[in-house]
C-alpha cells in the first residue's frame, strides 16, 4: 500500500509588464498555487490549485489530516468526509481549489507509481493530439488599440480558433467582433467572453446584435449562479451559450445540464474538484448531451490536467466524424506561469497540443523556474 506522507503548497505569481482582463476588470498578475503530494514510497504528484495562494493555504492545516495517512489509492475518498463535516464552509471556495490541486497531485502520482499516464486513469485516450482555441483579445487600458496585437497572436501560430473578450456595450462589442472576423477571416472559429457582466436582456441584445459575425459561443454572458437567466437567454439565444469556469463540483454541473441552462460546458479542474469531478462533469456533459471544453487560465499544470480529461473525453454522440473538436483553452497573455514552469512546455502545433504519454501528467517542473515564480504571502 502506498500513502499519502505529506502535501506541500507553494505560492506562484507573475506580475504582468501591463495589466490585462476582461469586462470586468484588469489583473495585475497571474497567481496559482502549486500543490505537490509526498508518498511513502518516494513517489511525488503535482497539481495546481486555483485563486489566491494564502487563501488556499489558510484551508490547508484545517483539513489536511484528511488526506495524511491515507492510501494513494483511495484519496479521492477524503473530499466527501471534508465537504460533509465542513458543510458550512460551502464549495465555492478556496477549499473546493486546495481540494482540486491534490487531486490533480493524486492522480500524476498514481500514474507515476504505475508507470502510465493520467489519461489512462480517466477513461483511456481517444486521441493522440487535442484542439486548443487560443484565448486572448483581452481588455486593456486601452482595449482598441491593443486589439491588433492579440489578434497577430492568433494568426502568428497557426491557430485555427481563438476567444476574445467583450461585454463593454452593444456598440463596443460590435465594433470589436467586426474587426476581429475582417482579419481573421470567415474560416477561423471564433468565440467571444462577456465574463458575466451582463443582465439576460442586456447579453440578448449583444448576441443578436454580433451573430452576423458567425460566433462560434458566447461565454459567461450572465453572472454563474444566474440559473433562470441562462435558461431564459439560451431559449432566445441564436449563438451556442457556453459556460462553467466558475462553477465548482459534479453539483453545480448536474443542475446545468438539468435546467438546460448552457451548450457548452467549461470546468476548470483547478477548482471545481480535479480530475475526479472532471470526470464526473465529462460523463454529465455526455448524459445531457453537451459540449465539453475546460476553462485553463493559471499555470500549464492545469493545462496539462485539461489535455489529459480531453483526450479521454469520447466526441459523443459522434464517431469518427464529430462536427466540432472537443477543444482545451490555451492562453496566449502574458504568462510565465504557463511558458517557463515545465522543463518541457506543452506548446501548440496547427491548434493542437501532443497528449503526454509519460506516467502521471508526462511533465517535470523546471526547479529554478519554481524559484524564480515563487512569492511571499
Amino acid at each position: 500500500m502506498t500513502r499519502i506522507r505529506e502535501i506541500r503548497l507553494t505560492p506562484l505569481r507573475h506580475a504582468l509588464a501591463e495589466p490585462y482582463g476582461m469586462a470586468r476588470g484588469l489583473a495585475a498578475a497571474r497567481q496559482c498555487t502549486l500543490v505537490e503530494l509526498d508518498t511513502d514510497d518516494g513517489i511525488t504528484g503535482i497539481g495546481e490549485a486555483w485563486g489566491p495562494p494564502a487563501a488556499v493555504k489558510g484551508y490547508l492545516d484545517a483539513v489536511k489530516d484528511a488526506w495524511i495517512g491515507r492510501d494513494l489509492f483511495a484519496h479521492a475518498q477524503a473530499v466527501p468526509l471534508i465537504l460533509g463535516r465542513n458543510y458550512h464552509f460551502g464549495i465555492e471556495n478556496q477549499l473546493m481549489a486546495l481540494s482540486s490541486g491534490i487531486d490533480i497531485a493524486a492522480h500524476d502520482a498514481i500514474g507515476k507509481r504505475l508507470g502510465v499516464p493520467v489519461h489512462a486513469l480517466v477513461g483511456g485516450k481517444v486521441a493522440d493530439r487535442v484542439a486548443v482555441y487560443a484565448s486572448g483579445g483581452y481588455m486593456t487600458a486601452d482595449p482598441e488599440a491593443s486589439l491588433d496585437g492579440m489578434i497577430d497572436r492568433f494568426l502568428g501560430r497557426d491557430f485555427f480558433a481563438a476567444k476574445m473578450k467583450i461585454g463593454h456595450s452593444v456598440e463596443k462589442d460590435v465594433g470589436r467582433v467586426a474587426h476581429a472576423r475582417r482579419r481573421l477571416g470567415d474560416g477561423f472559429a471564433l468565440m467571444v467572453d462577456i465574463n458575466g457582466n451582463c443582465t439576460a436582456d442586456q447579453a440578448l441584445a449583444t448576441i443578436r446584435a454580433i451573430e452576423p459575425f458567425r460566433i462560434h459561443w458566447i461565454e459567461e454572458p450572465l453572472a454563474p449562479l444566474d440559473w433562470a437567466g441562462y435558461r431564459w437567454l439560451r431559449d432566445r439565444s441564436p449563438v451556442p451559450i457556453a459556460t462553467g469556469e466558475a462553477l465548482y463540483t459534479a453539483h453545480q454541473f448536474n443542475r446545468l445540464g438539468a435546467e438546460g441552462c448552457a451548450d457548452v460546458w467549461q470546468p476548470d479542474l483547478s477548482l471545481c474538484g480535479g480530475l475526479t469531478q472532471g470526470r464526473l462533469i465529462a460523463q454529465l456533459a455526455h448524459l445531457h448531451h453537451k459540449r465539453l471544453s475546460p476553462h485553463v487560465w493559471a499555470s500549464a499544470i492545469g493545462l496539462a490536467a485539461a489535455v489529459h480529461l480531453v483526450a479521454a473525453h469520447s466526441p459523443y454522440p459522434a464517431t469518427t466524424h464529430p462536427p466540432d473538436p472537443t477543444y482545451v483553452e490555451y492562453d496566449v497573455g502574458e504568462n510565465r506561469l504557463r511558458d517557463e514552469l515545465l522543463a518541457e512546455p506543452l506548446v501548440p502545433e496547427a491548434g493542437y497540443i501532443t497528449v503526454p504519454d509519460g506516467p502521471g501528467l508526462g511533465i517535470a517542473l523546471d526547479p529554478d523556474a519554481v524559484k524564480r515564480l515563487t512569492a511571499d504571502i
